[in-house]
């Protein structure tokens, strides 16, 4: 069976695919992770075959979610006013992580509401391969809007790839309830996304090119929201890259360690909001703890000067690093929560829940929005299951964080949380569990 993998490329993006990759190939599958070359040396350096679908002079730069694209973000303000979303509705952060984070990430490839005539170079590229190299199974991250469509044009089956609570699916079915019965519907920005690229092809715009054939997620199903797309669930193996172990990781120190990641991809593409480190070194300086801050030179701009019991490094793999730490104090990504909870780590989640950051704090012309996006979804899984606690940095404070880290440090039910998310994801089917249910579901699918 020949499966691709088509990411946004991003390593967040690459990094939760390996261990299912991995399976795959050690069941006598070829694999391959088709992408932007942006992502190509990252993808090999974890032992899988990159393709690159355009030429980098081609698409030279991807903005993502911090592109400035007022008249398309306009249009989607007015889909929430539509839709009735106000502030308080549960469904609003679902809605405004879609619209404000991954649709217009969607934008680097294909023109919203455009023509089927533009350029499309990376999409071109990516139907072009699917045509030639005939893959079986490809597996789409939809952000990448164009994969269904390389996968419908070459017969292969297709499944979304998704490492996130499923905001796809989730807009999908506000817009339909909004819809059903209604004299006056509203457009989906999903379809005017991906329209231009199936009418170059040929491809009819539905449900299933919209979310797949079926989907596979690790993300654990209690994060949520329910959806209607079918979904299969994979258990989540942490993986980032893989340097050297460094020297001083192991023998573990007799106090304890906390260690502190605010998230590869918010250094990449938000250059503030990091005034918050500064009190969170001056609360950890009083402890009796030593403490291990994955962070960048950006990261720590407003530090004047660095604890002696804080040991700085700008990155090292959580999967080396969680084995030996009693805390982790994070942004609330996905890829930073998840190897905590498979190593038994309790968890401070930082939040932002007074503070709006805005356009010209981070990244030029866009709405306001939320520091993270996955953060508050992640921050309620964590503090539901009582593996952790939520710390407000809107307005920083040394004294109050430094009692939330000794009270999740030292009271006995934070560990006892911790070992109850630890024990859902052990019971979830590992990924060379998952692959012969993915042959199948290949061959019911595949051709139709």
């Amino acid at each position: 069976m020949r499966v691709a993998f088509v990411i946004w490329p991003a390593p967040a993006h690459l990094y939760p695919l390996v261990p299912l990759a991995w399976a795959l190939r050690a069941a006598g599958h070829e694999v391959v992770v088709a992408s932007h070359p942006a992502i190509a040396a990252e993808t090999a350096s974890a032992g899988l075959t990159p393709v690159s679908v355009c030429d980098a002079d081609a698409m030279p730069g991807l903005v993502g979610p911090g592109g400035a694209y007022p008249a398309e973000r306009a249009d989607l303000d007015r889909l929430t006013d539509e839709l009735g979303l106000t502030p308080d509705d549960p469904d609003r952060e679902h809605w405004d992580v879609l619209t404000q984070y991954y649709i217009p990430s969607m934008w680097d490839f294909v023109p919203y509401r455009g023509r089927p005539d533009q350029e499309m170079p990376a999409m071109d590229g990516l139907v072009s391969f699917a045509r030639t190299w005939e893959p079986d199974l490809v597996l789409w991250d939809p952000t990448v809007p164009g994969a269904a469509v390389a996968a419908r044009v070459s017969g292969a089956a297709h499944a979304r790839w998704w490492t996130a609570p499923d905001v796809f699916g989730k807009g999908l079915d506000l817009l339909e309830a909004r819809n059903e019965g209604s004299d006056d519907p509203v457009d989906d920005p999903l379809v005017e996304t991906v329209r231009p690229l199936a009418e170059r092809y040929g491809v009819t715009v539905d449900r299933e090119l919209l979310l797949g054939q079926w989907t596979v997620n690790p993300q654990p199903p209690a994060v949520g929201p329910e959806v209607s797309a079918p979904t299969l669930p994979v258990r989540w193996i942490p993986h980032s890259r893989q340097d050297a172990m460094p020297d001083w990781l192991y023998p573990v120190p007799d106090r304890p360690r906390v260690a502190i990641s605010l998230g590869l991809s918010e250094r990449s593409f938000m250059e503030g909001g990091w005034d918050h480190v500064p009190a969170l070194f001056e609360a950890l300086s009083d402890l009796d703890v030593e403490v291990v801050a994955t962070l960048n030179a950006l990261q720590l701009s407003a530090v004047d000067k660095i604890p002696d019991n804080v040991r700085v490094v700008e990155f090292v793999a959580l999967g080396q690093l969680m084995p030996t730490c009693d805390l982790l104090i994070h942004h609330g990504g996905m890829g930073t929560v998840m190897p905590a909870i498979a190593n038994g780590v309790r968890q401070i989640v930082v939040d932002f829940a007074d503070h709006k950051i805005t356009t010209t704090e981070l990244l030029g012309e866009r709405v306001d929005r939320s520091r993270y996006s996955l953060g508050p979804a992640l921050a309620r899984y964590a503090t539901d299951s009582g593996a952790g606690l939520v710390m407000n940095v809107s307005r920083p404070d040394a004294f109050t964080m430094r009692e939330t880290i000794q009270r999740v440090l030292t009271e006995p039910s934070f560990q006892r949380g911790t070992d109850r998310l630890r024990s859902d994801l052990l019971a979830t089917p590992a990924p060379a569990e998952v692959v012969p249910i993915l042959e199948r579901l290949t061959a019911e699918h595949r051709g139709r």
